[in-house]
């Protein structure tokens, strides 16, 4: 029931995700004191990622509470940077957003069988890898909270020294606080901050990440929607039309892909910054991951650290591997033409055919900065890149 009531007939691809976004506060309200409260909580969680760097100074020393912190931190780096450039980009992102829910109406509403069955596939599994997502998102939430809980009442020893004074307090977070955050009230206020702060990041991870996939998700359903557009230009089979009628249609799916190149490339320039610093943040982290799941001791502790693992990974295949559908899917639209009755046409319609195959050839490739492009050759050389952190950090 709560999953349909996100429905919404005017966001009829984008309705779940327009909803978070404007819930997390990543599209903000019209409103002047809206606006304002939604960015000092951002900046407020920014000031908390500093806290945790500052901390980091604090326990140099200690390799196994460095690479707790820096599991987390960088992960809370990058949630931030998706954040603030959301807010800093919010008119080119709302383009974007606009374009993709007015594409999809008017797809929806000029649709025939094969047209129908495509949109149909790609609503579905926007549905789908969202909710899918946000599960994973709020286990991902419960295994990062419950964590030093888990500690404490899977080891005995753990706790006997923590009563003995030995160990310190477990935080969900490893961050400098401004008052004694090992002993009461101290250690209770920290945890409460550190549940909000961790359920902000779920959060912003929910709302971000779906809402880039569908958009992904969307671009790839266009360009199968153009290349059936493409097949039926020139009419049915046995049908033939006149060159105006034709020439009138390949206007149109020109004109659709001049869109449609302009705002992939848009929100291209709007995410390739992002994923760019995420994958460096990334192969370090899941560097530290594989490290401490490698070298704990507890089984409790092992299934969070691998869950926490499962989790990045997954985060970075479903950007990387999405992308590549779509570059896929644009290697493959010239077909499109070649799939009409363009033997039966006469010579003004191949001629025409010939220009649209030559447009068609544009394509966009989705980017990590300058350095690589997302597909799934760079989330395997990432994960190489990850190990060999690794076993030089075990070495």
């Amino acid at each position: 029931q709560f999953l349909r009531s996100l429905e919404d007939p005017e966001w009829p691809l984008m309705a779940p995700n327009y909803w978070i976004l404007k819930r997390v506060g990543f599209l903000l309200p019209q409103t002047q004191v809206g606006k304002i409260l939604y960015i000092i909580v951002h900046e407020i969680v920014t000031l908390f990622v500093i806290t945790q760097y500052m901390e980091l100074y604090v326990i140099r020393s200690n390799l196994d509470l460095v690479l707790t912190n820096l599991k987390i931190s960088m992960l809370s780096v990058v949630c931030i940077f998706k954040v603030n450039s959301f807010i800093f980009w919010q008119k080119r992102w709302i383009e974007v957003i606009e374009y993709v829910n007015e594409a999809d109406k008017f797809e929806r509403q000029n649709q025939d069988k094969p047209k129908e069955k495509i949109i149909n596939a790609y609503t579905k599994y926007c549905r789908r890898i969202t909710y899918f997502y946000w599960a994973l998102v709020f286990i991902t939430f419960l295994t990062t909270t419950g964590q030093p809980l888990m500690r404490y009442l899977t080891s005995p020893t753990f706790r006997e020294n923590l009563r003995n004074g030995i160990e310190d307090f477990p935080h969900i977070f490893s961050s400098w606080m401004p008052f004694d955050k090992n002993h009461a009230p101290g250690c209770w206020i920290t945890v409460v901050w550190h549940v909000l702060l961790c359920a902000y990041g779920a959060a912003v991870m929910a709302s971000y990440d779906t809402s880039v996939v569908v958009i992904m998700v969307f671009f790839g359903g266009k360009l199968d929607l153009l290349r059936e557009r493409c097949k039926q230009m020139l009419g049915a089979r046995g049908i033939e039309i006149s060159d105006d009628e034709a020439g009138v249609v390949i206007r149109e799916l020109h004109k659709i892909h001049i869109m449609l190149i302009k705002h992939s490339r848009l929100f291209n320039s709007l995410l390739s910054p992002v994923m760019f610093f995420y994958m460096v943040m990334c192969s370090l982290m899941l560097c530290a991951s594989a490290y401490q799941l490698t070298s704990a001791t507890n089984a409790a502790q092992k299934l969070l650290m691998a869950e926490y693992l499962i989790f990045g990974i997954a985060q970075l295949f479903v950007y990387c591997w999405h992308s590549n559908d779509v570059l896929i899917k644009n290697e493959n639209i010239t077909l499109g033409p070649y799939e009409s009755q363009w033997w039966s046409a006469s010579l003004k319609q191949r001629k025409d055919i010939v220009t649209l195959t030559g447009q068609l050839q544009i394509r966009n490739v989705f980017s990590a900065g300058p350095f690589a492009n997302l597909t799934l050759p760079t989330f395997i050389t990432i994960l190489k890149g990850a190990y060999s952190y690794y076993t030089i950090l075990r070495k």
